[in-house]
């Protein structure tokens, strides 16, 4: 009896000390995982999810916000101009929303205006919504940060919001558009200033912007991202497009744009006018520090990155260079910090040999690249690999510079 009383008094010690020693684990654990997660990403609040202490009530599930009160009050860390409607989109837990899609992550996200001019609209300056997030601590002057963010677009949201403005109408134009852009700033913003029109007065210009067309694949949200090193300690900033809707670029035609801007001007019937607008969902915005090698920035500041064709391979051979593989060891390292962007790798040449040939020639080469990245490591769901031939000359194949500039191997962008 005493021999049992004594192992059970060994297996409750034992049961205590595992106890103490698993919830010791646990929380350091979560500690690190909190640690971690801070470390990572400066943006408060960067999903939108949480609500301040001091706000009455709750923010309206299923409605565009209609106010900037909303974002102000029901967003934590986020603010905007007081003449300015960006939506705080929030998600019902019980009722699915069906007149909006799901955020990507949680049960908020936010609509934002992008374009829509006032040759469109009674509005005296093109109309475009902004919002400021805050910073967890201040960026360090001299040191590079990557820039994302998730977004979506549905040529549905832009229809409805209009709808709700000017009433029914069926000459509304969803489109999409470039000038994403981040403004980064010591101080908060002025939420009582009229900034369309300080615009025009003392324009703002971002420090990192997206010039091209953000055109998510349909239905899907999309990551964009940019790099940024800050040569203040910046606690804010104001993201949006901000530059006049003129020299936005657009997925139309400059043809079918100049049209619409010609009938717009033409008459002053407000229902006669073509309204186009590109409304935006956004999610998960992040800033975190970065550490990646040139080849990261070189790609998601130009889209794309090319390499010269001599470096990679012999005269009219598709087998790499010992040399070369220095090379595409330091781009595959990029890509493992860029786990989100899908590259095409194109092979071109020039018009030198046989166009069958050049063909044959372009797809070895690709192939090889592809091939070579995947066996360091990085995702084949992440590479797509294409040959082009002679078909992309990016200079004249008249002359020996221009030939060796066709010779080559781009790897491009193809999603963020």
């Amino acid at each position: 009896m005493k021999v049992g009383c004594s192992i059970l008094r060994q297996n409750v010690t034992l049961f205590k000390i595992e106890s103490v020693y698993t919830m010791v684990r646990t929380t350091i654990l979560l500690f690190l995982f909190s640690y971690t997660s801070f470390s990572q990403n400066y943006v408060i609040n960067g999903s939108f999810e949480r609500t301040p202490a001091t706000a009455k009530g709750v923010a309206p599930a299923c409605a565009f916000s209609g106010n900037p009160e909303i974002l102000n009050n029901y967003a934590q860390g986020w603010q905007t101009f007081v003449n300015m409607t960006p939506d705080l989109l929030v998600t019902d837990s019980t009722v699915r929303c069906t007149m909006m899609p799901m955020p990507r992550s949680g049960n908020r996200m936010v609509g934002l205006i992008m374009y829509h001019p006032s040759t469109d609209s009674p509005n005296a300056y093109d109309y475009h919504e902004l919002i400021q997030g805050s910073l967890a601590k201040p960026l360090e002057k001299g040191k590079t940060y990557r820039v994302r963010f998730r977004t979506r677009t549905d040529d549905s949201l832009g229809l409805r919001h209009l709808t709700g403005v000017y009433g029914t109408m069926k000459n509304i134009r969803p489109v999409q558009c470039g000038n994403f852009g981040f403004y980064f700033s010591k101080d908060k913003i002025n939420i009582n200033e009229d900034f369309a029109q300080s615009q025009i007065i003392f324009p703002v210009q971002p420090q990192i912007n997206r010039e091209g067309v953000v055109s998510p694949p349909a239905g899907e949200w999309t990551q964009v991202s940019m790099l940024f090193t800050a040569d203040q300690p910046y606690r804010y900033f104001l993201f949006g497009n901000f530059f006049s809707d003129a020299v936005t670029t657009l997925n139309l035609t400059d043809t079918e744009r100049s049209r619409i801007d010609e009938e717009n001007r033409g008459t002053d019937q407000m229902t006669s006018k073509i309204r186009r607008i590109a409304y935006y969902c956004f999610d998960d915005f992040v800033v975190e520090a970065y550490d990646g090698a040139d080849y990261a920035k070189i790609l998601l500041e130009e889209q794309k990155l090319t390499f010269d064709a001599e470096l990679l391979f012999d005269v009219d051979q598709a087998i790499l260079k010992s040399a070369a593989k220095e090379s595409l060891e330091q781009f595959a390292t990029a890509l493992f910090q860029l786990p989100d962007l899908r590259i095409e790798i194109g092979g071109h040449t020039d018009t030198s040999g046989e166009p069958v040939h050049n063909q044959s020639l372009s797809e070895w080469r690709a192939l090889a690249v592809y091939n070579y990245l995947v066996e360091k490591g990085v995702s084949a769901a992440q590479l797509t690999w294409k040959g082009y031939g002679e078909g992309q000359p990016v200079a004249t194949n008249s002359s020996t510079m221009g030939r060796q500039q066709n010779r080559r191997v781009e790897c491009n962008i193809l999603q963020q």
